[in-house]
Formats: structure tokens, C-alpha cells, sequence
């Protein structure tokens, strides 16, 4: 294995756990509980939080070039794909969540927060 999939693998399993500490601590019942760590991508010189993408049922996580709904879908990215979100805007509501992260490396793009998952006690800014 190499260093970028070993890494990969690592964010995986960090985001996995902090989606899911309950079946964590589940496997280890005799272990002090963890605190979710946040796995954080730099980019000139500024620190993205990840986050994992979860549509489910196989479908794809519209990328758009503005924070609603109504803009144009520029790309799309699937269920399980790891991300790097640079700030949060309002927008137009999915489900009820008005919330938009804008991704790293895609100028002017973004997604729902509806069906992005965050690490555990991370915060993504404010644009």
C-alpha cells in the first residue's frame, strides 16, 4: 500500500467513526470514550473540514454553482465520497435544511448539507 491510500484509509475509518460513535464504543465496551477527531485538509494555508457524503440507495449528491436548488448542477459526487468543505451560506431548503457547504478546489461550487456528515464536534464557517 502506498502513503496516499494508507491516508485514505485513515480518513475513511475517522469519518466513518465520528458518523457512527456509538457502534464504536459498541466494539469496545471497555475502552474510555474516544473524542471524535477532525480530519482536515489544507489548501493555501487554510484548514477545510472533511465530511463524508451520504444520499444512500445508491443515488448522487447534486454539486451546484450556487447555494439553492435553482442553480445549475455542475457535477455530481456519490454516497460514501469524502469531501472538503471550505464555509457554509443559506440557500434554498432540502428537507427542511437551508444550510450549503461550498467545496474545496471547485470555485463556486456547492452542495446540501442535507446529505453531508460531519466529523463530531467539528465546525464548518460561515462564508
Amino acid at each position: 500500500m502506498n502513503r496516499s491510500t494508507v491516508r485514505n484509509a485513515v480518513v475513511a475509518a475517522t469519518a466513518l467513526l465520528a458518523l457512527f460513535p456509538a457502534a464504536a464504543m459498541a466494539a469496545t465496551p471497555t475502552a474510555a470514550p474516544a473524542r471524535a477527531t477532525v480530519a482536515t485538509a489544507h489548501h493555501h494555508h487554510a484548514a477545510h473540514v472533511r465530511g463524508v457524503v451520504v444520499t444512500g440507495q445508491g443515488r448522487a449528491l447534486h454539486v451546484r454553482s450556487g447555494a439553492g436548488t435553482t442553480y445549475r448542477t455542475t457535477g455530481t459526487l456519490r454516497s460514501g465520497r469524502q469531501v472538503s468543505l471550505v464555509c457554509k451560506r443559506n440557500g434554498s431548503s432540502v428537507q427542511g435544511n437551508r444550510v450549503w457547504y461550498r467545496l474545496a478546489g471547485h470555485h463556486g461550487r456547492y452542495v446540501s448539507a442535507h446529505y453531508v456528515r460531519v466529523a463530531a464536534g467539528s465546525t464548518v464557517p460561515w462564508c
